[in-house]
């Protein structure tokens, strides 16, 4: 085999040029009009967020108002109607509207485009508290002008932060001596935790501060008993005595009797 001689140049093999690959221009598009559509919305939502761009305009309100000036609400809550439709701040303005007294609650909707739309409950009183407050139904003290207070609702008397216990123990009273026919009108625990009830008739019944319940329900088996047969004449029940009780009578009107217990 003949060898090649030196100093010969070896000759290289021609290249063979690549085809490019296809561009894929449908996906090419298809994730440019992603990005696209992304910026947008980005874009638009910057844009709907100035408050300029859509600014609320109207504030309405709904419920049953029976103490709520609904243009006084209305004024409560302006000065946090701020920013766009899309972010004011609802929480600020919920908290405005609730400063008023008789308002429990506000439920606040956007209303398209404009509109707050506030939906309003009111406190329901079920007892006055002390010499200034109501009471509603979950127990909670709230201190409107005297003037908007409703007659005729039971008083409640003690330390402050007892309201809630004290509205369920009104309850459960009333519903225990509704046999007997009488209506608690008034309801006092002092700071000792020393419990009073006075009902319509007049009568006074204490109660003391230990074992209240059992003492409650001694009286109701006592006046159901016969006691009862005089409560024309009765001015007071004393219940604080571990296997007894006291009648103070009505003056001039004491009873030829000799209960029992």
């Amino acid at each position: 085999m003949a060898k090649p001689r030196r100093g010969a140049v070896m000759q290289q093999a021609p290249k063979v040029k690549q085809p490019r690959p296809p561009v894929p221009w449908k996906s090419v598009f298809k994730h440019s009009a992603a990005l696209l559509l992304v910026v947008l919305l980005v874009a638009g939502g910057v844009y709907l967020r100035e408050a300029d761009t859509l600014p609320v305009k109207h504030v309405t309100v709904d419920g049953s108002l029976l103490h709520t000036d609904r243009n006084e609400l209305v004024k409560a809550v302006m000065p946090y109607v701020r920013g766009s439709f899309l972010n004011v701040d609802v929480a600020s303005i919920q908290k405005a509207g609730e400063t008023l007294p008789w308002v429990e609650q506000i439920q606040v909707r956007r209303v398209w485009p404009d509109t707050l739309h506030l939906i309003v409950a009111e406190h329901e009183a079920v007892a006055r508290w002390n010499d200034d407050g109501l009471v509603n139904r979950h127990g909670k003290v709230f201190k409107p002008s005297k003037d908007t207070m409703p007659d005729g609702l039971i008083q409640l008397n003690g330390p402050d932060g007892m309201s809630e216990m004290m509205s369920r123990r009104l309850v459960d009273v009333q519903q225990k001596v509704n046999v007997l026919g009488l209506r608690v009108i008034s309801m006092s625990m002092d700071k000792r935790r020393a419990w009073q009830v006075d009902f319509k008739d007049g009568l006074h019944l204490k109660l003391g501060r230990t074992d209240d319940e059992q003492r409650l329900d001694r009286f109701v088996t006592v006046y159901l008993g016969g006691l009862g047969t005089f409560k024309e004449l009765i001015k007071e029940i004393d219940m604080r005595y571990t296997n007894g009780l006291a009648v103070v009578w009505k003056s001039g009107q004491q009873p030829d009797f000799n209960g029992t217990v």
